[in-house]
């Protein structure tokens, strides 16, 4: 028989600095699970020393909670060390007791994106995780784990799965984002936005191409985590673990097709860029050629020279002239309109 000893309300608080779940496993016909939260640091010391299972939420820890971890959990200075550092790479580090695992959630914000680096620690009973606030994915897989007692009997590896789960599952929402900023962007380059759209579309380019970069060293820790025997070492958590690298493979390839079609977006700009500057370059040559006649002419007659012939004895005054000259510019300049639009390029 399952027993729940979880309390809480429904209603929304602030994640405390340190929080936690203790669930105590009795043996029997049914193996019964008493679920119990947000216990004081004593009481985690004797549940940890009674082989109970803990998950152990640490949110943006200062050096006391960092400094008890140590002592309790008997981590490696190197550990303690990665513990107060962001930035690095993902990771797996394989340790007597416990293993050490670094992941990442991505975050979209204005100037692009940025990583909340998640660190976790996991051993035979328990399950750490060391974070910043902004990494809202482990928020949803400890209520999960908060409301499922029947989760506890798969042991803290179980635990595990289920932060990366969330972690891979935050990635969905960032790249829909993405999907629509490009259609939109598509869309305005098909209406002639123009190279307005350049510089959102390379921002959006930009943010895919460090999600790519989160990404990818995070399938190298998940084939890792399949690879490695304490984490693995049943077919279940293989096979959990291996859903999991597919589904990253997945988010992979959707950030490479996106990337793709930002810089097809990109091409569609430069194509109507070069297209407009081509029609405006044929417009002025068109009209260049309408008015060579009328200059040919003009430049002919623009000396001096004798308006009567002697000879035919006929009178031609320089109005007369001047109206011969504008009528034949006039006929050629109509002419070749006419011919223009009847090839089509005017």
């Amino acid at each position: 028989m399952t027993q729940n000893g979880v309390n809480g309300s429904n209603q929304e608080a602030p994640v405390p600095v340190l929080r936690s779940l203790v669930a105590h496993l009795s043996e029997g016909e049914e193996i019964a699970v008493t679920l119990r939260r947000n216990l004081s640091r004593d009481d985690l010391v004797t549940a940890y020393e009674n082989r109970d299972t803990l998950w152990i939420d640490v949110t943006d820890p200062s050096d006391s909670e960092i400094l008890w971890l140590e002592e309790v959990f008997n981590l490696h200075p190197a550990v303690v060390s990665d513990l107060r550092r962001e930035d690095n790479r993902p990771a797996l580090l394989i340790y007597p007791e416990y293993i050490f695992v670094s992941i990442f959630q991505g975050r979209i914000v204005k100037n692009g994106v940025e990583s909340d680096e998640i660190h976790c620690l996991i051993g035979e009973t328990f399950f750490i995780t060391v974070r910043t606030g902004t990494s809202t994915s482990i928020n949803g897989a400890y209520d999960r784990a908060a409301q499922n007692v029947d989760y506890w009997r798969r042991g803290a590896t179980y635990m595990l799965y289920l932060a990366m789960q969330f972690l891979i599952d935050s990635y969905y929402p960032l790249l829909d984002r993405v999907s629509n900023q490009l259609n939109k962007l598509e869309e305005q380059a098909m209406s002639g936005g123009g190279k307005a759209l350049t510089q959102p579309v390379f921002k959006v380019k930009q943010q895919l191409i460090n999600l790519r970069q989160m990404v990818a060293p995070q399938r190298e820790v998940i084939s890792n985590v399949i690879g490695e025997e304490r984490l693995s070492k049943t077919s279940e958590n293989r096979d959990l673990f291996r859903h999991l690298y597919e589904r990253l493979l997945r988010i992979y390839d959707v950030i490479d097709s996106q990337r793709d079609l930002a810089g097809n977006v990109l091409d569609l700009i430069e194509s109507q860029e070069s297209s407009h500057l081509g029609m405006a370059v044929s417009r002025l040559t068109v009209i260049s050629m309408v008015f060579l006649p009328m200059t040919f002419l003009i430049s002919m007659f623009g000396l001096n020279f004798v308006t009567t012939e002697p000879e035919l004895r006929i009178p031609l005054g320089g109005g007369i002239v001047f109206a011969l000259l504008f009528g034949v510019s006039i006929i050629f300049g109509i002419g070749l309109v006419y011919f223009f639009r009847k090839r089509g390029w005017l």
